[in-house]
């Protein structure tokens, strides 16, 4: 489950969904986009395994407890990617309209990421209490953004995307189930317990916002 729900499953999912769009349309090329699917993934789990290994902890994206600076670092890595494999790949091999959005609305939830968990309370003492600083957001506001994007290329392609977005809408509700459950152990402090449901919302409609207003007006 975790691995279904992790972030960097996310691009993959939007890019599955692009690609079914694309089919649709009579104008997709398989292996095209077969090396493009392989090159995404190798390329994002080269970046993540070398920021774990760097750091010697659980992926930023995931670990509540990441350094700034492993956040930072790991979010100038996934950019460069992101924007690697669109300007180079993906607008050039592809057609239907939404193509330069399947990896881009993840840009902007990965620096988000940078000021969730106990990278908040480190930069932002005042901010410690509030939802910022209560779970990461990276796992909701990707999964956000990929239910933006369900909403967004269907209203633009005419698609029937409503079957991926209740999909999507499942996966937060696991996610914001899975994290909100009491901790095995009464005896952990508070820094341990994982966090409620309702950050994990406040980041999802966030991750929703921001891709709905990056495809609207194109």
């Amino acid at each position: 489950m975790k691995l279904l729900l992790h972030p960097l499953a996310m691009p993959i999912y939007t890019f599955a969904l692009y690609l079914e769009i694309e089919r649709q349309s009579y104008v997709v090329d398989y292996m095209s986009m077969i090396w493009l699917q392989a090159s995404l993934l190798t390329m994002m789990l080269l970046v993540c395994y070398l920021s774990c290994r760097n750091f010697k902890d659980q992926s930023p994206l995931l670990n509540i407890h990441s350094t700034p600076l492993a956040k930072v670092i790991l979010a100038i890595a996934m950019t460069a990617v992101y924007l690697f494999i669109t300007f180079c790949f993906v607008v050039k091999r592809t057609n239907t309209w939404g193509a330069s959005f399947t990896l881009l609305i993840y840009v902007i939830p990965t620096w988000l990421n940078i000021i969730s968990g106990d990278a908040a309370a480190r930069m932002f003492p005042s901010a410690s209490d509030s939802f910022f600083a209560r779970c990461n957001a990276a796992p909701p506001a990707y999964i956000g953004a990929l239910s933006g994007y369900t909403i967004m290329i269907g209203y633009k392609t005419s698609a029937d995307t409503f079957w991926p977005f209740v999909i999507s809408l499942l996966m937060i509700t696991l996610y914001a189930t899975f994290c909100s459950k009491p901790a095995d152990d009464t005896d952990n402090t508070d820094k341990n317990t994982p966090p409620s449901a309702a950050p994990q919302l406040y980041w999802y409609g966030i991750g929703i916002a921001q891709t709905v207003f990056l495809m609207y007006d194109a």
